[in-house]
């Protein structure tokens, strides 16, 4: 009977022993900590923020405010717990997203980190530079041009945010070319209807839009690139009027993949300038043709402006996102 007795003690021991090995802690709770961090461009950063952690508890779940980062809770309860940013940050950035998971489990004497990521605003621009000839440089108000000569703009552009990022960017350039008429006269007064109106002529090579930067920059990548005649496509090969005295919108629209903080320097070869029949410089947008070689001058207007869009991105300053050059007017010789 004592063995019996003495049997039925030890079985309760081991179950005891059991129980304290399974359920740590003098009073039986399972606890662990959180962590909750914070980057800016993948730099700790500490400071104020809002965020709320959302703990276990089918109908009265455990919650925590938090206001600042770095921060630990320690003494949390074991179960799923949910971080959720609601406000605050780094100044001028806005909240990217919560890593590893925004639901991780806490385990017994265990701790999880959650790390709320911020980047920099971003800001995408653009200025005008100077027109070119057969790549000149020419910053005067008018321009002496002969045929298979090439007129290009320059723009500089760039995306502010953090560094080393690669962004999307929607570009859409605009040249305004307007035929003010012929004259057998340099600076005479130039008139229609006195010979044949000039045309367009649709090229739009691939190299006709370029950007460049520093050599120790990679190249930017073009995703596409399409030819526009007020704001419809055009095919390769098209036939454009250029009518008298009316003004005429040649557009090109691309997409770009750039990195932030670099600044690019895009350069657009609106048209090559033919004679009789199109005879297509490389890499030029379009070619202006004079169809009926009557010797004088052919005067025309230009005008050029280049707009840059963030593709699913926030711009933070949509007012420097477009920027137009002054007015070139160009005299074209033909013999």
């Amino acid at each position: 009977m004592k063995k019996k007795i003495f049997s039925i003690w030890s079985v309760l021991l081991i179950l005891i022993v059991s129980i304290a090995v399974l359920v740590p802690g003098c009073d039986g709770a399972c606890t662990g900590d959180i962590e909750v961090r914070a980057t800016l461009c993948d730099a700790l950063w500490e400071g104020d923020v809002v965020y709320k952690l959302t703990g276990p508890g089918a109908t009265a779940p455990t919650i925590i405010n938090g206001t600042s980062v770095n921060a630990t809770h320690s003494g949390v309860d074991c179960g799923d717990w949910t971080c959720e940013y609601v406000s605050g940050g780094p100044p001028n950035a806005y909240f990217v997203d919560i890593t590893l998971d925004p639901t991780q489990e806490v385990t017994s004497g265990g701790t999880i980190t959650f790390t709320l990521n911020f980047e920099e605003d971003q800001d995408a621009w653009i200025d005008f530079l100077y027109w070119t000839i057969d790549g000149e440089t020419w910053q005067g108000p008018e321009l002496e041009a002969w045929p298979c000569q090439i007129i290009d703009a320059h723009f500089q552009q760039g995306v502010e945010g953090c560094e080393g990022r690669i962004v999307a960017v929607n570009e859409t350039s605009r040249l305004w070319i307007h035929y003010l008429g012929w004259t057998e006269i340099y600076h005479g007064e130039p008139s229609g209807g006195m010979v044949p109106d000039p045309i367009v002529y649709v090229v739009n090579d691939l190299c006709a839009v370029n950007k460049t930067a520093g050599p120790q920059v990679e190249p930017a990548e073009k995703v596409s690139q399409n030819t526009t005649y007020w704001g419809e496509y055009v095919e390769k090969g098209t036939f454009l009027d250029l009518p008298w005295c009316l003004e005429t919108e040649l557009d090109v629209e691309t997409i770009w993949m750039l990195e932030k903080e670099i600044d690019y320097t895009k350069s657009i070869n609106w048209f090559g300038i033919s004679v009789f029949e199109p005879m297509p410089h490389p890499c030029v947008l379009f070619e202006l043709v004079i169809p009926v070689p009557i010797p004088g001058w052919y005067v025309f207007s230009l005008s050029t402006e280049a707009e840059v869009e963030l593709m699913d991105d926030v711009d933070v300053d949509i007012g420097n996102n477009k920027d137009v050059s002054p007015p070139l007017t160009i005299w074209v010789w033909v013999m």
